[in-house]
């Protein structure tokens, strides 16, 4: 039989409270739920603690998986590390975990089945899900990343403009003179390792990393090139994936690096401005908030998390790239207040960047639902 057409009006008292003005290409979207395609809505189903509210900052998540299957949750609370228990949804200390610098985020890299972490206060240590190993020699950094079989740590904060690396297949030991200075003084903001290339990303460049044979000393040496001198990543966090491609925030804008042409392994920012949609909100971010800017990609949806001001609410913007590049976003609700994301069997973790403190779960199923009252508690 034919659908039966109905008019459908929902009658508000404060329209400009249920309308988010900043949705895809401009259009109007009902505060609880986003825009999938033209003339599609799909409701935002909400969140589930994962794990309890907590009195401090939550931060720096991470999913460590051994080659055994053995799967770790991790995040830094406190001055320890925890890790997420499933089978009754809590957070607890991880047995051996050093004292860390309340607030200090870590960043993290897995080489040889062994997790290398670091928060730039502290001591660069690893962790084999049962012991931490502390290696002071190491640079205390916080952006790690592993190219030919190399560890190479940046963010040091006494050495903002350097990047570090370490033997060949040692990650560990360190020598002196094994570093390098990018030309510019905008400090070191990320590193990615692209396709046989490392690419080193800073406020406002952007440099290609690749170790050539010098026959004349008979070693593999550095070879540095720049790729952009226009644009670069405002944060530590503002950097993601997007299938083949590098999304990073500016700070005003989020653009891509990636190959212009992959038969002759030309690289280049891309052209176009992917968040030209929202760009009259960018414009209100403060740039001494930039280090809270965060980035992240999962199932066809690029996630930009920014804060305008300090004490306005977060606003976390999402690009649904299956859909041309089609922008949402979330305002005055907790999936805006984040500190970090992380993607995991499909689902989307983040902390909160304000009280009430903890980690979420987005998506939300029956059982969730059933459990949700019993998820509500506080933890000291």
């Amino acid at each position: 039989m034919p659908l039966k057409k109905e008019e459908f009006i929902l009658p508000v008292k404060d329209l400009t409270k249920y309308i988010d003005v900043d949705a895809s290409d401009g259009r109007e979207v009902p505060i609880n739920m986003n825009w999938v395609d033209k003339g599609f809505l799909t409701k935002d189903t909400g969140f589930i603690l994962f794990g309890a509210s907590v009195d401090e900052l939550a931060h720096s998540l991470f999913h460590y998986e051994k080659k055994n299957g053995t799967s770790y949750i991790i995040r830094a609370k406190g001055t320890k590390l925890q890790t997420y228990n499933e089978f009754d949804r809590s957070w607890t200390d991880i047995v051996g975990s050093p004292t860390f610098t309340e607030g200090a985020e870590f960043g993290y890299v897995v080489y040889g089945d062994v997790l290398h972490l670091g928060n730039a206060v502290e001591s660069l240590y690893t962790f084999d899900g049962v012991t931490f190993t502390e290696y002071a020699s190491a640079p205390k950094g916080n952006i790690l990343e592993i190219f030919e079989d190399r560890l190479f740590v940046s963010g040091v904060t006494a050495e903002p403009l350097t990047s570090y690396y370490s033997g060949i297949a040692t990650p560990t030991t360190f020598g002196g003179s094994d570093l390098l200075k990018p030309l510019g003084t905008d400090v070191i903001t990320g590193q990615e390792n692209y396709y046989g290339q490392l690419l080193i990303f800073k406020k406002e460049s952007i440099w290609k990393l690749t170790f050539n044979y010098d026959a004349v000393v008979d070693l593999f040496v550095p070879k540095l090139e720049i790729q952009s001198n226009n644009y670069g990543a405002c944060s530590r966090k503002s950097i993601s994936w997007v299938e083949n491609d590098i999304w990073f925030f500016t700070g005003t804008e989020v653009r891509a690096i990636g190959y212009k042409d992959q038969q002759i392994g030309v690289l280049g920012v891309n052209s176009s401005v992917i968040s030209e949609d929202i760009k009259e909100t960018l414009k209100l971010i403060d740039t001494e908030n930039y280090n809270q800017c965060v980035t992240g990609y999962n199932n066809r949806r690029f996630y930009l998390a920014v804060p305008i001001t300090a004490d306005t609410t977060d606003i976390t913007f999402v690009c649904h790239t299956l859909y041309g590049n089609s922008w949402t976003k979330y305002v005055d609700r907790d999936k805006a207040r984040v500190n970090g994301f992380l993607f995991i069997d499909g689902n989307v973790l983040s902390t909160t960047s304000s009280p009430p403190y903890g980690t979420i779960d987005w998506q939300v199923d029956a059982a969730d639902v059933a459990d949700l009252n019993n998820s509500l508690g506080t933890e000291s």
